[in-house]
């Protein structure tokens, strides 16, 4: 496997560790040995709450029976993201009530320049 993994997937370091993953559960991370280590590096997503915790396990089950991807950018109507941005907004100051969702921190990033761009001209 690491000699594919080697030869057949780029890698961001001239030496990747190259440990083969086995599973991961909580804030660790298992190889194909058996051995257990501390993920300091926790992904991406809902990793941050730990590897494979049981409620984003069955929310993530939940949705996947309903539909996997649609339209994220506040086209659709959909109950999930609304319930989710309706909570942020419980904890903002008024009047920041709304959320601009987006995949990752480089759409977060680019949508702040814009919005600050745009009311500041």
């Amino acid at each position: 496997m690491k000699e594919d993994f080697l030869a057949y997937q780029a890698q961001t370091t001239p030496h990747p560790l190259a440990m083969e993953i086995s599973h991961a559960s909580g804030s660790f991370i298992y190889d194909v040995e058996g051995n257990a280590h501390l993920d300091f590096v926790a992904g991406v997503s809902a990793c941050g709450l730990g590897h494979c915790h049981p409620k984003v396990v069955a929310a993530i089950h939940e949705q996947t029976t309903k539909y996997m991807h649609v339209m994220v950018y506040g086209e659709y109507i959909q109950k999930p993201a609304v319930d989710y941005v309706k909570l942020l907004a419980s904890f903002l100051p008024h009047p920041v009530e709304t959320t601009y969702l987006v995949n990752s921190g480089t759409e977060a990033s680019e949508g702040a320049l814009k919005l600050a761009r745009r009311f500041t001209g």
